[in-house]
C-alpha cells in the first residue's frame, strides 16, 4: 500500500481542488454546471453531431474541423454514443487523462529514480500544482491526455536513446501517434525526438518516430479533404502564430516568446550542457534535451496562454523532470549541499517563482471564467434552444449555442465554417463577404461581439438588444449584441429576448434598441 501513496496523494490533491473550485463556481452559476471555456462546448457540439448524425461538424450542415484534437473529439463522441449526451462527459474524460498522467509520472519514478516514497509524493504533487493541473482538469478538454501521452512518449524515447531495446521503440511509436492525434502541437516533441535519434545515428528509429507523429496528421487531413474540409484544421489556420516574424524582425526575444516556461528552459539548458561537457548522456540528459528543443520550437511556431493550456504539456514535462533530479540531489546532499550551492538554489527560485503564482491564479481564474461563460455563452445557448432550434443563426462564439440547440450555425469567425476560414486564409474576409454570406445562408438573427468586427458590418442589420456581464475575464467582450436580418425578424427577436430576460442571471444586464 505504501508504494501507492504518491499516486493517491497526487490524485487526492487534484480531486480536492476540482471539487472545491466547482463548489464555489456552482454558487455563481445558480447551481448549474459549466466549463471555463466555450471551446469545451465546441468539442461537445462536434462530438454530439458525430455520435447522433455521423457528421464531424459544429452542426448537421456538413464537415468542419474546428480543433487540432481529433482524438479527444472522437473519444467524446464514443462516450456520447455508448452512454448519453451529457455535459459531464468532458469532465469525466479529463479526469481520466489526469489519472493517466499521474500513472505516467509514478511509472517513471519507480523505474528510473531512487526517490523515497515521500520524495516521489512531493515530485508528483508538486508537478501537478506547478502545472495548474486542477484547472486543466476542470477545463474538460484534451490537455490532460496530451500531457499523459507526452510523458509516456518522452520517457520511452529517452530510454530508447540510452538502450537499443525493441520494446521501447514500439512504445515510442504508439505514444507518439496518440500524442499528436490528441493535439497537433506535439509535432514539436516528435521533431525533437526524431532529431536527437538522428544525431545518435538511429536512422530507422528516427524515421519511425517521425512517421508515427505524421500519421495522425496525414490520416485526418486526408479524411478532412475527402469531406470537403481543409487538410489542416480551421483552428490552426485561423489562429496562425506570428512569433516567427516577430523574432526575425527583432521584435521579440526567444525567451520573451517562451513566456511561462522560460525559467524551466534556462535551467534545463544549463544542466543539459553541463552533462554534455561531462559526457553524461543518460536518460535525464535526453529528457531535458527533448524538453528544451520542443519548448524552443513551440515558442517560435505556436502560442502560449489562453487559460494556461497551450504550454501545459511543456510545464509538466520540464517541471517533473527537474523536480525529480532536484529531489534526487536533495536526498544525497541535504542541507550541507544546499549551503554550498545557495547561489544556484537562489537562481532556480528566481527563474521559477512565477509557476506557483501562475497555479494559484489559475484556481481563482477558473471560477471567474466559469462565471463568465455561464453568464454569456451558456445563456445564449439556452435562448437559442428555446427560440431558434433548427434555424440559421450567425455568431462568432459557437460552442454553447451549437451544443444546447440544434442550430444551423453560421460561424462568422471561421472555426466552424469552411467558407469563412477560406476567406480569412485568403484575405477576403471583409464586410461585403460576411454580409453576402449571411444573406445567402438566410440567417434569421446574429449574436456577435461588436468589437470583433468592423463597425460597418451590422449596418444593414437591425440592432435589437444587448446583454452585459458585470465583469469580463475570459470572454471576447463583456457584452454581446443581438441583431435581426429583417424588420419582421426584429419584432420577433425583441419579443423572444423579452420573454427570456427573466431567465437571465441577476447580474446580467440587458438593453433594448427597439
Amino acid at each position: 500500500m505504501r508504494k501507492f501513496i504518491p499516486v493517491i496523494t497526487g490524485l487526492l490533491f487534484v480531486a480536492v481542488c476540482v471539487v472545491a473550485l466547482e463548489y464555489v463556481s456552482l454558487k455563481k452559476t445558480e447551481g448549474n454546471f459549466c466549463y471555463p471555456l466555450d471551446d469545451t462546448f465546441i468539442h461537445m457540439a462536434v462530438s454530439k453531431n458525430l455520435a447522433l448524425h455521423g457528421i464531424w461538424g459544429i452542426s448537421q450542415e456538413g464537415f468542419v474541423s474546428t480543433s487540432s484534437s481529433p482524438l479527444f473529439t472522437a473519444l467524446l463522441a464514443i462516450f456520447f454514443k455508448l452512454f448519453s449526451v451529457t455535459i459531464f462527459a468532458p469532465l469525466f474524460l479529463s479526469c481520466l487523462g489526469t489519472l493517466l498522467m499521474v500513472i505516467a509520472m509514478s511509472r517513471e519514478l519507480k523505474k528510473y529514480s531512487g526517490l523515497t516514497v515521500f520524495s516521489a509524493t512531493v515530485c508528483i504533487t508538486g508537478t501537478l500544482f506547478l502545472a495548474a493541473i486542477p484547472a486543466m482538469t476542470l477545463l474538460g478538454m484534451e490537455h490532460t491526455f496530451q500531457i499523459a501521452f507526452t510523458l509516456f512518449f518522452v520517457h520511452s524515447v529517452a530510454t530508447l536513446l540510452t538502450t537499443n531495446e525493441k520494446k521501447f521503440f514500439l512504445s515510442a511509436l504508439i505514444w507518439g501517434a496518440l500524442m499528436v492525434a490528441t493535439r497537433y502541437e506535439n509535432a514539436f516533441v516528435i521533431a525533437a525526438a526524431a532529431g536527437l535519434l538522428m544525431l545518435r545515428k538511429r536512422f530507422l528509429h528516427a524515421v519511425g518516430v517521425a512517421a508515427a507523429g505524421l500519421a495522425p496528421i496525414i490520416m485526418f487531413g486526408l479524411y478532412a479533404k475527402s469531406q470537403g474540409g481543409f487538410f489542416i484544421p480551421n483552428s490552426i489556420m485561423i489562429k496562425a502564430n506570428q512569433n516567427l516574424g516577430q523574432l526575425l524582425n527583432g521584435g521579440h526575444s526567444i525567451l520573451e516568446n517562451s513566456s511561462t516556461i522560460s525559467g524551466l528552459l534556462v535551467i534545463s539548458i544549463v544542466i543539459a550542457l553541463r552533462k554534455y561537457q561531462l559526457k553524461i548522456l543518460d536518460r535525464d540528459f535526453w529528457v531535458l534535451s527533448v524538453f528544451v528543443l520542443s519548448g524552443l520550437m513551440h515558442a517560435v511556431f505556436a502560442s502560449f496562454g489562453w487559460f494556461y493550456r497551450y504550454e501545459a504539456y511543456l510545464i509538466v514535462l520540464g517541471s517533473f523532470q527537474l523536480l525529480k533530479m532536484g529531489l534526487e540531489w536533495w536526498q544525497a546532499n541535504r542541507w550541507v549541499g544546499l549551503k554550498s550551492q545557495w547561489l544556484w538554489a537562489a537562481a532556480i527560485f528566481i527563474l521559477t517563482f512565477n509557476l506557483p503564482l501562475r497555479s494559484l491564479n489559475s484556481m481563482r481564474n477558473s471560477i471567474r471564467a466559469i462565471h463568465n461563460i455561464y453568464d454569456q455563452q451558456y445563456q445564449m445557448g439556452l435562448f437559442m434552444k428555446q427560440h431558434y432550434d433548427q434555424q440559421v443563426v450567425a455568431a462568432n462564439d459557437i460552442g454553447a449555442i451549437s451544443y444546447f440547440a440544434d442550430l444551423k450555425t453560421l460561424d462568422l469567425w471561421g472555426l466552424g465554417n469552411n467558407e469563412v476560414a477560406h476567406a480569412r486564409k485568403n484575405f477576403y474576409w471583409n464586410n461585403a463577404f460576411l454580409q453576402k454570406l449571411v444573406t445567402d445562408k438566410k440567417a434569421r438573427i446574429a449574436v456577435i461581439y461588436d468589437i470583433w468586427f468592423d463597425k460597418d458590418l451590422p449596418k444593414p442589420w437591425f440592432k435589437v438588444g444587448m446583454w452585459q456581464m458585470p465583469y469580463n475575464y475570459i470572454c471576447g467582450d463583456i457584452k454581446v449584441t443581438w441583431y435581426a436580418m429583417s424588420e419582421e425578424e426584429a419584432v420577433k427577436l425583441r419579443a423572444n429576448l423579452g420573454a427570456f430576460e427573466k431567465q437571465l442571471p441577476a447580474d446580467v444586464t440587458f438593453e433594448y434598441f427597439r
